[in-house]
């Protein structure tokens, strides 16, 4: 993953809020139901809504992911501890 961005990168629960708000936008459901530590496919999460999604977060994070990464990293909470440990800038 590279960065194109040189501001302050969010932090851990700045990641995992977005991560709940738009898998919740996009299930139509409240942020509250969400847990970070249920797997995406635990919310009918398919292939394709995955890659959106994956895309939606580059964009905010300003940076390249790939786009099976909600597939390598299957939690909200994986997901941002990959993003965090990999010092996105």
């Amino acid at each position: 993953m590279t960065s194109q961005n040189s501001e302050k990168p969010p932090d851990k629960s700045q990641i995992q809020a977005w991560l709940s708000s738009q898998l919740a936008q996009t299930l139509e459901i409240d942020a509250n139901q969400i847990d970070i530590t249920l797997p995406f496919e635990s919310y009918g999460l398919d292939s394709e809504s995955a890659v959106v999604l994956s895309g939606e977060l580059q964009d905010w994070l300003k940076c390249d992911l790939e786009p099976t990464l909600l597939f390598d990293y299957p939690t909200i909470e994986a997901v941002a501890d990959y993003i965090v440990k990999d010092e996105v800038k």
